[in-house]
């Protein structure tokens, strides 16, 4: 029984260790990246605004996302400007979501614009940003093995009470 005891304690720790770390892996990728929502229209475009530097501690590679969180009957579009106010990727959204990279090759501030041609309102969720590096990234898959061995422990664990607790009951 002490056995079980030290067994479940010690999944249950894992799965703690894993929340943990799964928050502190979130907050490393998602710790350069600027994010902001907002209702936009023909009148009222979502702009958001970060500064990145190839030889810094960011990376030569810039990252945005789009998220429409309405149903979308209108003609949105992305754009990444460069420090210089030039259009250096774009995408129209389609679907409920778009992604993409684009290259830093200036320090400077790189913009999002999200535009909607339509008069109706539509709510967006954009972010931009450095591409994480190797290390932020693994900390956010080391939380999920953590949390999967600990749940698959405790899964072992019932079993192992069960067939226990048959073999008690036929002696």
């Amino acid at each position: 029984m002490r056995k079980v005891t030290i067994a479940l304690a010690s999944c249950g720790g894992a799965i703690a260790l894993g929340l943990v770390l799964m928050a502190l892996g979130t907050q490393a990728v998602l710790d350069d990246v600027v994010q902001a929502s907002d209702t936009i229209n023909i009148d009222n475009d979502l702009r958001i605004d970060v500064v990145m530097d190839p030889i810094g501690d960011n990376a030569p590679v810039g990252v945005f996302a789009v998220q429409v969180l309405d149903t979308i009957d209108a003609d949105i579009t992305a754009h990444v400007l460069d420090p210089f106010g030039t259009t250096i990727a774009s995408a129209k959204i389609t679907e409920n979501s778009v992604e993409g990279q684009f290259d830093v090759d200036v320090e400077g501030t790189y913009s999002l614009f999200i535009k909607n041609d339509q008069y109706d309102g539509i709510m967006v969720f954009g972010a931009i940003g450095p591409l994480p590096d190797i290390g932020s990234k693994a900390l956010a898959f080391i939380p999920f093995y953590m949390l999967l061995a600990g749940i698959m422990g405790m899964a072992g664990l019932g079993i192992y009470g069960i067939v226990s607790m048959k073999k008690m009951r036929r002696n």
